[in-house]
């Protein structure tokens, strides 16, 4: 049975991190940059620090494409209208990440 996070990497068995880090590390990498508002929403120094040197991580690597830069040409389905819909609900600020309500009222549905 594959689990949420091994379809995230191709040796899934041959990871030497927890599979969290490795999600965390995929989010942050489409959908960053890490605001300072989601390290304050954690509330937790020590896992503010862990974001923090993920998203130095992901800083770092040059071969990193943000879901911002994914175009119509490579997936055919993702066209200008649902790529803001994904946005709203993926935005790392708190603040700024549609609700669910925002979501269901969405032209996207109609």
């Amino acid at each position: 049975m594959i689990t949420g996070a091994e379809w995230l990497h191709p040796n899934f068995e041959e990871l030497e991190v927890e599979p969290e880090l490795v999600i965390l590390f995929k989010l942050l990498s489409a959908f960053g940059p890490l605001p300072d508002a989601f390290i304050k929403h954690i509330n937790n120094e020590e896992k503010g620090e862990l974001l923090k040197g993920l998203w130095q991580s992901i800083v770092e690597d040059e071969s990193n494409e943000s879901f911002e830069q994914w175009s119509q040409e490579v997936f055919p389905n993702l066209d200008e209208n649902v790529k803001k819909f994904i946005l709203r609900m993926t935005n790392l600020d708190p603040a700024k990440r549609a609700s669910m309500s925002d979501i269901m009222a969405d032209s996207f549905w109609n």
